[in-house]
């Protein structure tokens, strides 16, 4: 049996005891026990549970973007500084279209997964007994959404707290939604009445991004060195000054 059959084998069977368990803490031993394998075992394909837990969701999103609808969308793996357990597996794709960027069948694709184990991820999103897998998350995506803000940018200055700023509120808003209908309501959330809404994070991005500057004509030295027609200058949002 190859390796990620094993861990897949390790995944299943995880993602089935959680909701059954008393405590909700599933441990190396009540899995190895299910599988009726040696506890060792374990520990040649994951350090830990919480390795695990992170290697369902990364696996997932793997697979998810080896499919041909995301062919020719630009695949990202976890930057080397991150020390991710899994640098090797891509987790975010870009599909650029009109220099903008549209991500709407990247996110309904991957909160497919969270539906389909709305349960599980109920209490792995809920529970203390576990690493905080919303946390790990939040750090994963904050990279490729700074990556995403400077792509609206498109070679103009803004602070970087700013776009800090843009990064972090969109990811949170994002992943702060799925979470909260994951743990907190009973709601389908994939109506196709919304497909549009699944870019929304990004149409957003552009439009705070946009309009942050003001066109303003060249004067001074810069017009006397033939360097006419107008700049963009960054103002802040809502700013009028």
């Amino acid at each position: 049996m190859s390796k990620a059959s094993v861990r897949h084998k390790f995944a299943q069977a995880f993602m089935a005891l959680v909701p059954l368990s008393p405590t909700k803490r599933v441990t190396v031993t009540d899995l190895s026990k299910h599988l009726g394998i040696d506890r060792k075992t374990f520990y040649n394909y994951f350090d830990n549970i919480d390795q695990l837990m992170i290697w369902i969701y990364r696996d997932y999103l793997a697979t998810m973007l080896n499919d041909e609808k995301f062919a020719k969308w630009s695949k990202v793996c976890p930057p080397p500084t991150s020390f991710d357990p899994f640098p090797d597996l891509p987790f975010y794709a870009r599909n650029i279209e009109d220099r903008s960027l549209s991500q709407a069948e990247y996110f309904k694709t991957m909160a497919y997964h969270w539906e389909n184990h709305r349960q599980y991820y109920s209490i792995v999103f809920s529970s203390t007994c576990y690493i905080d897998l919303f946390d790990y998350i939040v750090t994963l995506f904050l990279p490729p959404f700074r990556e995403d803000v400077e792509f609206f940018l498109d070679g103009r200055d803004m602070p970087t707290v700013v776009i800090d700023f843009l990064a972090e509120y969109h990811v949170m808003g994002v992943f702060g939604r799925l979470r909260y209908h994951y743990t907190q309501t009973n709601k389908f959330i994939m109506q196709n009445e919304i497909d549009p809404f699944w870019n929304y994070a990004h149409i957003v991005m552009r439009e705070s991004v946009d309009s942050c500057y003001e066109t303003v004509e060249r004067h001074g030295l810069s017009r006397f060195l033939g360097m006419n027609g107008s700049v963009s200058r960054y103002r802040g949002l809502g700013r009028t000054d």
